[in-house]
């Protein structure tokens, strides 16, 4: 992929989340293509947008905050959008919940390549169909008590979403909580809900990709009993998971469902990152730890995530995803 096809395609998150004369703050490290952040600077330019670019020694683990200076440029209140463009998630880090307090704009765009910024793949979806559907699964998220997930892998989780809200995030920004920031990702395409904390009962089985560990070569089942992981296991893959709970997390880590959310997007194929595949169309990722971000109650150390390729979901028995299709589509 050219410089300039780069540029054009990383113009689009921008155009669908800022305007042009406003500040744009750029959050990478050095883990990351230098041709990616220096594309969406070019893109900003581009559009007549001001772009910083803050970067800084690629974190630890996924939701471990950047360095302090870093967080306080992205909360000055002179940055209109800050873009978060790192080798390890954000979204749950400590940063998003400040943002979301302080009533800030944020993108995410963590673990971007410059392989899944080709046009003919997820970052050439059509976001304003995306976002159709999504706030159809959403409504029923919002509107739902119970969301049951099964799969012909083994898969058979409850969980009580009653007075949770559902969210499509295509692109497009979203408010996070009732007067709080607002906030989407790029590529993108998911629609979500995090659960009641505490509600969670039964058996997940990843069988696609998940977080730290790339493409999965044996499943990861993860058992729940009262809102909690009590055991992971599988082959070497579930093996470095429990590691890294062992070092990284706290008993709160282990909350799940931390959220459950649907893909969107078509134009996804499996590339062994969980940036694109959990966005991939009727696939389903279920996360594990911190849900401060999504509304939840839950306040942990880490979060982690897993695909699972066919599930089925239903809520309140009506049936959403099965087989690999989305059936209100």
């Amino acid at each position: 992929m050219n410089n300039q096809d780069l540029v054009k395609v990383l113009e689009t998150p921008l155009k669908l989340n800022a305007k042009s004369g406003e500040q744009i703050y750029i959050i990478t490290d050095t883990a990351m293509e230098p041709e990616v952040w220096q594309a969406l600077s070019q893109a900003a330019v581009n559009l007549s947008m001001e772009p910083t670019v803050a970067i800084m020694q690629p974190r630890a683990f996924h939701a471990q905050d950047p360095i302090p200076s870093i967080v306080s440029g992205a909360l000055d209140p002179s940055n209109d959008l800050v873009v978060y463009l790192t080798s390890t998630a954000l979204a749950h880090a400590p940063i998003t919940d400040l943002m979301i307090e302080h009533e800030r704009r944020f993108l995410l765009m963590e673990e971007v390549t410059t392989a899944m910024l080709d046009k003919d793949g997820p970052a050439g979806a059509d976001y304003h169909a995306l976002n159709i559907l999504g706030r159809k699964i959403a409504d029923l998220f919002t509107n739902g008590k119970q969301v049951t997930v099964t799969c012909p892998n083994g898969t058979h989780l409850t969980a009580s979403i009653e007075g949770r809200v559902g969210r499509a995030i295509t692109g497009l920004p979203v408010v996070m909580r009732p007067g709080g920031g607002s906030g989407c990702a790029f590529p993108d395409g998911e629609t979500h809900v995090c659960p009641v904390e505490g509600t969670g009962e039964g058996t997940i089985v990843f069988d696609m990709t998940a977080h730290s560990v790339g493409a999965l070569a044996e499943p990861i089942t993860v058992t729940v009993k009262n809102g909690m992981a009590v055991s992971i296991e599988g082959g070497k893959q579930a093996a470095m998971w429990r590691e890294i709970f062992a070092k990284h997390g706290d008993p709160e880590s282990f909350n799940c469902p931390a959220e459950i959310a649907i893909g969107l997007n078509p134009q996804v194929k499996q590339t062994g990152s969980m940036r694109t595949d959990k966005k991939m169309y009727a696939t389903s990722h279920i996360g594990l730890g911190d849900t401060t971000a999504l509304g939840g109650t839950c306040k942990a150390k880490l979060r982690l995530e897993g695909v699972i390729r066919e599930p089925c979901i239903s809520v309140d028995g009506v049936v959403v995803t099965r087989g690999g299709k989305i059936l209100i589509d």
